[in-house]
């Protein structure tokens, strides 16, 4: 199930028939740091290969170690990081019966002596004490991040992929005028249909025409450009069509109704900080063949 619309509030714990799981999650290797019913001192951590088998693995170890000692696991709790692997594992582990939480690293305090590099993950023990003092109902201990369903979460991939491609299309802009800049040019817009003729009739601070190492990297920019400025567009034709379908999903009926709201665009629902406000009309930017 989703936690997209749940209550992220767990029921009460009982710990005498509970295994919390902690999973600090990189691409090399997985750690695992456990509290289990039955050996409150032990420090169950261990480190295993980075798939899902492993880890059923090492969640049916710890149910052996806890029937060791008289206890049976009637619960399983795990958490991991939000970061580049997804949601993928929060969906198995829901799929097996595992309760799963997924946490907003940048919300764990740290102690400023002790403060990690950017690139640093949240290791396991500090993830297993955060999501024990979380469960306790220490709320502002961490925020917690809703897991959306696959079809959800695919959705978005369309809002993200055009913000990466307006940054592309930013970049690719400013690479050009930095060439130009280093000849004297100033007058000249990518963006704009007439961008190959415009770019033969340019001439240099002195006069002269652009020279021809500099003119043929202008001009694989520019097919760049026009390769990023050709998917932009399509990505938008399949985001009005949202507005248009007569039987939109649940995603697509929210955004109708949101546009109907004054002073709500379409792009609004997509992306609030898309970083678009630069975008020329479709009618200066459109994309041209080799002869524009």
């Amino acid at each position: 199930m989703s936690q997209t619309a749940a209550v992220l509030t767990p029921a009460a714990v009982d710990y005498e028939r509970t295994l919390v799981l902690s999973i600090e999650v990189s691409n090399k290797s997985w750690v695992l740091a456990a509290q289990v019913p039955g050996l409150p001192h032990t420090k169950a951590k261990r480190t295993i290969n980075p798939e899902a088998e492993a880890l059923s693995a090492a969640i049916a170890g710890y149910r052996a170690r806890a029937a060791a000692v008289g206890r049976s696991i009637e619960r399983v709790i795990a958490v991991y990081e939000a970061g580049w692997s997804g949601f993928w594992l929060a969906r198995w582990l829901m799929s097996h019966g595992v309760e799963v939480y997924v946490i907003q690293p940048s919300s764990v305090p740290v102690d400023r002596r002790m403060r990690r590099a950017k690139s640093d993950g949240i290791d396991a023990e500090l993830l297993l004490r955060t999501l024990l003092a979380w469960l306790r109902g220490e709320p502002r201990v961490c925020s917690m991040v809703p897991v959306p369903d696959e079809a959800d979460e695919d959705a978005r991939r369309c809002i993200r992929e055009r913000t990466e491609l307006i940054s592309e299309r930013v970049g690719l802009t400013n690479r050009i005028g930095a060439v130009l800049a280093t000849l004297g040019v100033t007058d000249y817009n990518p963006l704009l249909r007439n961008r190959h003729h415009r770019l033969a009739e340019l001439r240099t601070g002195l006069g002269e025409p652009l020279p021809p190492n500099a003119h043929a990297k202008i001009a694989r920019l520019l097919a760049r450009l026009e390769l990023v400025l050709a998917q932009i567009a399509e990505l938008e034709r399949e985001r009005d069509a949202v507005v248009e379908t007569e039987t939109p999903d649940r995603a697509s009926k929210m955004i109708q109704q949101l546009i109907s709201l004054r002073g709500i665009g379409v792009q609004s629902q997509y992306s609030a900080r898309d970083g678009d406000a630069d975008l020329r009309s479709r009618a200066d930017t459109g994309v041209g063949g080799a002869g524009d």
